[in-house]
């Protein structure tokens, strides 16, 4: 579990370079350029030089001020994210083979659960849910209805009861604030399965959820390795057009409603131990509740396809073993998968922040000495498995 946590210098030289590439729609051709490595460039001209190998031994530090800043949801959180981004992306683009302009962390609204407690099971305080996707954030929410008995104000998402105000956040009875995160890159995969079941749902029943769009030209049959392959070019472009559930889960935890609602979160558990981090949370509230979490609450369905594909894509080996997240096991996917491949590592860069600010172990073939130097920094390693 990580533990309860009560919560940028300038940009460098290369913050010209930034530029944010939000693409709105794309087509066929465009998406066929992404994956292809630019002709005009020697595969030389991406290498990381001894120099850049030593500016970036400030990553270390820089992370922890990450962490810092978002744990405390203060307003310097964007931009030590966005700082990061720039620093680990020389490292991207090496292990990628190809030049791509980072897609900078933006502010993101994220969606709140709120409910009230009665005396008699905890005291009258006043719960406020950070709902990070794909990180049993949905059974979260049922999980609090139950114990509110259904009582639960939803925040923030379209069709909802409403935006987080001041008055839902100010003068209530002894707030607290608590999320789940989830092992990044195990979320990522399960990010990916959830946007291809939406699209195909969408397709197949002309639902009025809004599929992402990105996936409209994506030319890979679904559950294929060549569409993940094609998702994960596209990713590294605009985080597939910034999608919340593959956004890295540090951008949750910027604070967005300026000095409106200050909901620094008190307490951050896992979604790999969410049954015990649960009751962590309850009985450091000092709740009356015996009932456990239930594991089968709010689950979404996915495509255990399109799971077996992008870890495949990814070089993922013993992908079966992803479907279980889908079941909410328990255990570490790291202990159960054996990764390597460019795109790992390239994952492995992007999602660095939140392998460090959730205290996670580096999948097993992330092993870049600059990483394994920021890792050692922050208290997490690689794991053997």
């Amino acid at each position: 579990m990580l533990a309860p946590t009560l919560a940028p210098s300038s940009l460098l030289g290369m913050l010209w370079f930034a530029t944010l590439l939000v693409v709105a729609t794309a087509s066929r051709d465009d998406v066929a350029m992404l994956q292809q490595p630019r002709k005009d460039m020697e595969p030389s001209g991406l290498q990381m030089t001894q120099a850049d190998s030593l500016e970036n031994m400030a990553l270390g530090p820089l992370m922890l001020k990450v962490k810092e800043e978002c744990l405390s949801s203060t307003q310097q959180c964007l931009p030590a994210l966005i700082e990061a981004r720039h620093r680990v992306w020389p490292y991207v683009q090496a292990e990628l083979g190809k030049e791509i302009k980072p897609y900078e962390p933006s502010s993101f609204t994220a969606d709140f659960a709120s409910a009230w407690l009665k005396d008699e099971v905890c005291h009258g305080k006043t719960f406020f849910l950070l709902h990070v996707w794909k990180a049993v954030g949905w059974g979260a929410i049922r999980n609090l209805q139950q114990l509110v008995g259904g009582n639960v104000k939803r925040h923030n998402r379209r069709g909802w009861r409403g935006d987080l105000h001041p008055y839902d956040c100010q003068n209530v009875s002894h707030p607290s604030t608590f999320t789940f995160v989830r092992n990044p890159l195990t979320r990522f995969i399960s990010g990916y399965a959830q946007l291809e079941h939406y699209h195909q749902d969408a397709i197949d029943h002309r639902k009025n959820f809004p599929p992402n769009p990105v996936l409209n030209f994506l030319t890979g049959k679904p559950g294929s390795v060549e569409r993940a392959m094609q998702f994960l070019d596209r990713f590294f472009v605009d985080g597939v057009l910034h999608d919340g559930h593959v956004r890295p889960q540090s951008e949750y935890f910027v604070k967005p409603y300026g000095n409106k609602c200050l909901l620094a979160v008190d307490f951050v558990g896992k979604m790999e131990n969410v049954v015990g981090d649960w009751k962590r949370f309850l009985d450091s509230q000092q709740c009356h509740v015996t009932t456990q979490f239930n594991l089968t609450a709010g689950r979404h369905n996915s495509s255990s396809d399109t799971k077996h594909a992008l870890a495949d894509a990814a070089g993922i080996v013993g992908a079966a073993s992803i479907v279980e997240l889908q079941a909410g096991a328990q255990q570490s996917m790291e202990r159960a998968l054996h990764l390597q491949g460019t795109y790992l590592r390239a994952l492995c860069w992007l999602y660095l922040v939140d392998y460090v600010m959730f205290r996670y172990d580096l999948p097993r073939g992330c092993n870049h000495p600059d990483m394994l130097h920021i890792a050692q920094l922050s208290n997490i390693s690689v794991s053997d498995s």
